[in-house]
């Protein structure tokens, strides 16, 4: 079977994201106590600064950071001391503070401007007109963030010629954490999911001349955009490397060279390779590096908590099992929704692009802190977006199995892995919250 005909069902696939994501979301934005998604004083911070004329004190990124931590249990884990109710209805004195347009870049992405706290500092500013309280301006953050998240993810699974319902499971579980919050990271999902999907239109293609104009510049948008987004997504263009329209002229050309040309090319290439690793060995320890990121990610003995939670897809409150669940079931839907067939090297180049940006993001850590509490930050949620790179490997092996699902089966795997997940993180997070007072995101 081909693309999946959504037209059959009486909700297309796109319509029940949205449908869903917007529940979800709404709930988990008053389910889920202020401040405590995750870094969530730090992007505060940034979110109201964008609209802000004197950027006052207590919402600077220390005053929310201590907010933050006093949230999340601080040393002790607990949050009984911590008054909700004054967080979101007491208002804080931001003086004569204005609105000024700032863009000023927060130091993550490669371009100095920052674009990934926008769609938040709206709803926050708009939350700031309103009720100018910590939590009110918070909520403002996840809800403007929610809608972006929402409306842009419904428009580019409509747009995807990939299964549509892999393409629900696959933007919405992995993502749940972040769903409603100001962080920065939902303006890079979207701008990474547009040049994932993309990527593997684009593998079916054999050149360059095969792409029409409206291709040429919505791949060049999409590249242009991960530069505006965190910087280890820029590890995506790795995969670039796997197009049939980059590596077959060069297959061809190396097939029309003399033997003694590839013999000698060969021997210029194996150089530079060791001269590389020479050079790398001497500055950073090759054999140093190879046992610290062993140590940190491969060595269960070793390895720190987050290290241990790498491979969690499904929300980390959340019980292993039903991580396995979803990654089995995840594997059926892309095995079995979409036929589409790629090359060897595509497939390869495809799946080393996970492997790429997780040794990069470590070799960053390496190079400026190498301290074993900073490994530890390098978390599932860095290598969470980078599985759509292993489709290419997944429906390789449906298409070779032969294995096909009916478009009612893909739908209701998806429907029910996705509202079940959706279901179990909030009743958690409000249990932990406001019963038992702590963490609400935290391991269970």
């Amino acid at each position: 079977m081909n693309i999946a005909k959504n037209k059959k069902l009486k909700l297309p696939a796109e319509k029940f994201f949205i449908i869903v994501v917007l529940i979800f979301g709404v709930l988990a934005t008053f389910l889920t106590p202020p401040l405590s998604t995750g870094d969530e004083g730090y992007h505060l911070s940034y979110a109201y600064s964008q609209f802000s004329s004197t950027h006052p004190e207590v919402m600077s990124k220390p005053s929310l950071r201590v907010m933050e931590n006093e949230a999340i249990g601080g040393v002790t884990g607990s949050t009984a001391d911590i008054s909700i109710k004054d967080t979101i209805f007491k208002k804080v004195d931001l003086g004569n503070d204005g609105i000024r347009f700032n863009l000023t870049s927060n130091g993550n992405s490669f371009v100095p401007i920052n674009l990934m706290h926008l769609p938040a500092s709206v709803g926050v500013l708009i939350a700031r007109l309103i009720y100018p309280s910590i939590g009110v301006m918070d909520y403002g953050g996840r809800l403007a963030n929610l809608l972006f998240f929402a409306l842009c993810f419904y428009f580019i699974i409509q747009k995807s010629k990939q299964g549509k319902w892999l393409m629900v499971m696959l933007f919405t579980v992995p993502y749940l954490m972040k769903i409603a919050s100001p962080s920065y990271d939902i303006f890079s999902f979207i701008v990474f999911a547009m040049f994932a999907l993309n990527f593997l239109e684009l593998t079916q293609i054999k050149s360059f001349k095969e792409l029409s104009r409206k291709q040429r510049l919505y791949t060049l948008t999409t590249i242009l955009l991960l530069f505006f987004a965190k910087k280890n997504y820029v590890f995506s263009l790795f995969a670039l490397v796997g197009l049939p329209m980059f590596y077959r002229p060069i297959v061809a050309y190396l097939k029309k060279m003399k033997s003694a040309t590839k013999w000698v090319s060969s021997f210029i290439v194996t150089l530079l390779i060791v001269g590389t690793l020479v050079v790398f060995n001497e500055k950073f320890g090759l054999v140093h590096f190879t046992k610290v990121f062993f140590n940190n990610y491969l060595n269960f003995a070793t390895m720190g908590t987050n290290a241990r939670r790498m491979w969690m897809i499904t929300p980390m409150n959340l019980p292993d099992f039903f991580n396995i669940i979803w990654i089995l079931l995840f594997c059926w839907v892309a095995m079995g929704e979409f036929r589409q067939v790629y090359s060897k090297w595509t497939t390869w180049v495809s799946g080393m692009t996970y492997f790429i940006n997780w040794v990069g993001i470590f070799a960053g850590i390496y190079i400026g802190q190498r301290t074993l509490s900073a490994f530890d930050e390098l978390s599932g949620r860095y290598l969470q977006p980078f599985i759509i790179f292993f489709l290419p490997a997944l429906q390789n092996l449906g298409a070779k199995y032969n294995i096909k699902l009916s478009e009612k089966t893909v739908a209701n795997i998806s429907k029910v892995s996705t509202i079940t997940i959706m279901i179990l993180y909030l009743l958690i997070v409000f249990y932990r919250g406001f019963i038992l007072r702590v963490k609400p995101t935290g391991v269970v």
